[in-house]
């Protein structure tokens, strides 16, 4: 035979009276809410009190429950969930209603000493689950900071002077090399028989020509008598008597002109005339270049001989190379004096942030949050 568990079952009104034996279980049929007895206590506990808050997965929230979706509900209806949260999340109406709790894109913040007021509302999500948080001013994020300079000590170095080097100098040795005879053999090459055509080009025959007569006409010039400022020549001479030989009588009497002088003169040239002459037309026959053939050409196979080249026995004498010594100066490194560096204090202000946010995305699943009644 089946067995039943059966519960006590009554309205809230009636379980609120009801004192139960210990342990005894009853149905709120008002709120479908589970109650337990103690046997003394009116009304027992709850097992899911009014005021309760969870995530639901359906769309619409079940019998005894509301969704958290801000909604103003009736003050005396739902009086034992009124008694509870009061008008901590909204006064409705002022008078009849009140307000549950909206938590539509919001998840719900535990309070603390941040957040001390229950139904205070920071923000929402956006689409993306973005959460944006309130924008701060006045932020100081570092506080002024001044170190301390320091100054370096100077420091100055001990100057070296290094020693100079001098190299020996080095001569080689003179170098002759012997190059043995060489003799290029004859080589003799072979042309072959080559005959050019004959070729017969064209005659040509040039066009006659005959020139124009022409006649000049006659031209007399006129007498020109000038003067050139001298007159007659007068020879002057003196007379030489040459014995013609030793231990002779004869004598040889030559006369040696000794000067010439020309008087004051004048010349006369005759007037000219050139008679009219006539110069007959010239007649240039025309002119016949008759064909030149040029008879074809054949030249006979031939060789052509290189004689053999015979380069006889010689050296080639490299002389010797001579080095001179070199001389390196000693090098002198002067000492070098750095002076201190001063580094003075470097000061950082404090830095104050003014007008930013923070956007926080938190990966997110979109349930229904309901409140027992």
């Amino acid at each position: 035979m089946a067995t039943q568990l059966q519960f006590r079952r009554g309205t809230t009104a009636q379980n609120n009276s009801y004192t139960g034996l210990v342990g005894e279980i009853s149905l709120d049929t008002s709120t479908n809410n589970i109650r337990i007895h103690d046997g003394s206590t009116g009304g027992g506990a709850e097992i899911i009190p009014s005021g309760t808050i969870v995530g639901y997965g359906a769309a619409s929230a079940p019998t005894g429950w509301l969704l958290c979706d801000d909604s103003a509900v009736s003050r005396s209806t739902y009086a034992r969930l009124f008694a509870v949260i009061g008008t901590g999340y909204g006064v409705g109406d002022g008078s009849s209603t009140f307000n549950v709790p909206d938590l539509r894109d919001k998840v719900p913040l535990g309070k603390g000493t941040n957040n001390g007021t229950l139904g205070t509302t920071t923000g929402s999500a956006g689409g993306s689950s973005v959460l944006a948080s309130a924008t701060k001013s006045g932020v100081t994020t570092a506080a002024s900071n001044t170190g301390t300079g320091t100054t370096g000590s100077a420091n100055t170095g001990t100057g070296t002077t290094g020693s100079g080097t001098s190299g020996s100098g080095t001569t080689g040795s003179g170098t002759s090399g012997n190059s043995t005879s060489t003799t290029v053999a004859t080589n003799t090459a072979a042309a072959a028989s080559t005959t050019a055509a004959a070729n017969t080009g064209s005659g040509t025959t040039g066009t006659a020509n005959t020139g124009t007569g022409n006649t000049n006409t006659t031209t007399t010039t006129a007498t020109t008598t000038a003067a050139d400022g001298d007159g007659d020549l007068t020879v002057s001479s003196v007379s030489r008597n040459d014995t013609l030989g030793s231990g002779t009588k004869d004598v040889s009497s030559i006369s040696i002109v000794s000067g010439v002088n020309q008087a004051s003169h004048t010349h006369t040239i005759p007037s000219l005339t050139v008679a009219q002459a006539a110069i007959p037309a010239l007649s240039i026959p025309g002119l016949s270049i008759p064909a030149l053939t040029i008879p074809s050409l054949t030249v006979n196979n031939h060789t052509h001989g290189i004689p053999s080249l015979t380069v006889n026995n010689h050296t080639h004498s490299v002389p010797g190379l001579s080095v001179p010594g070199l001389s390196v100066p000693g090098l002198s490194i002067p000492a070098l004096s750095v002076p201190g560096l001063s580094i003075p204090a470097l000061t950082v202000p404090s830095l104050t942030v003014n007008n930013f946010s923070v956007n926080t995305t938190l990966p997110t699943e979109v349930v229904n949050y309901i409140i027992k009644i």
